[in-house]
């Protein structure tokens, strides 16, 4: 299958499992520097889900898991049937893995909580202006460096809800919108919604 083929297969079963999810698809995070395939805002928590088909390398996906363990609640892989040996020897114990088939979605592994993040990380994500307003240091243009100030200054706890706000301000009106389009199953528009950014007001789409 194609990435956009299990990208819909999972959103279409977290659609049907979480009603009241806020999702958003190649969520960027790490100054920019990484993408979750989609991430999930539930309880406030946020889970990733990296998707690896079966035509996909394994090579960095290490790598890859480490940023999210740094960011998120939780992380899963997302694979086939057919690269499942694979993506077991190549993901670490904590993470969950999840495997895709035009069936639907069927739990292998079921992730850790990741509760190490990285304040950095964290604060990533937050936009510039509201780094600013959280600074008392009004010099600092740099977004590294605010990144790095704000860290410094405030709880490992403080950032995280603050990014999980953003989050929710930034993918809640596009979900609302994907809800109140949605037919039987999520489909490639839905997913196309998830990826920009949310408009200020829920609108519907036009043809």
């Amino acid at each position: 299958m194609t990435e956009l083929e299990i990208k819909i297969i999972l959103a279409d079963s977290i659609s049907n499992q979480y009603p009241d999810y806020i999702m958003g698809i190649e969520f960027p995070f790490q100054f920019g520097e990484r993408r979750a395939d989609l991430a999930l805002l539930n309880d406030m928590e946020l889970t990733s889900f990296e998707i690896k088909s079966a035509t996909d390398r394994t090579t960095r996906l290490g790598y890859q898991l480490a940023s999210y363990r740094s960011y998120f609640d939780y992380c899963y892989v997302v694979c086939e049937e057919s690269n499942l040996k694979e993506i077991r020897a190549n993901t670490p114990k904590p993470i969950g893995i999840l495997i895709a088939s035009k069936k639907g979605i069927k739990h292998i592994r079921k992730s850790y909580k990741f509760r190490s993040h990285d304040k950095e990380s964290l604060c990533s994500t937050l936009s510039v202006s509201f780094l600013r307003s959280k600074s008392s240091l009004k010099k600092i243009k740099s977004k590294h460096e605010l990144c790095k100030h704000i860290s410094s200054k405030n709880h490992v706890e403080t950032i995280r809800n603050w990014s999980r706000l953003d989050f929710k301000e930034r993918y809640e009106t596009a979900s609302k919108l994907v809800k109140l389009e949605k037919g039987k199953t999520i489909n490639a528009d839905d997913i196309l919604t998830l990826t920009k950014k949310s408009p200020s007001n829920l609108f519907r789409r036009t043809s």
